[in-house]
């Protein structure tokens, strides 16, 4: 019962932003769980990239204003373009 999704995250008010998280991340606890078999609580992303390690999770807490994923590829393609008219300078200087 407890790995069931009947209603989504962003629809059911028992899916809560974490204050300090990702706008993406959500969570739904379980006051009244079995320590010993059910999870104390669920995590959810709307993005669909949920975190998978205690690191990721750290990671969609840091990040307050969007989704880390999103920011590292788009900081990855800023990278990237600003090293291509470098490298076209140098051809059209050779």
């Amino acid at each position: 019962m407890a790995g069931t999704i009947e209603t989504h995250p962003e629809e059911n008010s028992n899916w809560r932003r974490h204050k300090n998280a990702c706008p993406f991340y959500r969570e739904r606890w379980f006051p009244c769980n079995d320590v010993a078999g059910e999870p104390m609580y669920q995590v959810f992303c709307l993005k669909g990239t949920p975190p998978e390690t205690t690191e990721e999770q750290e990671k969609c807490f840091r990040s307050k204003s969007c989704c880390w994923r999103q920011a590292r590829h788009k900081k990855q393609a800023q990278q990237e373009a600003a090293k291509e008219p470098v490298t076209a300078a140098r051809a059209a200087s050779h």
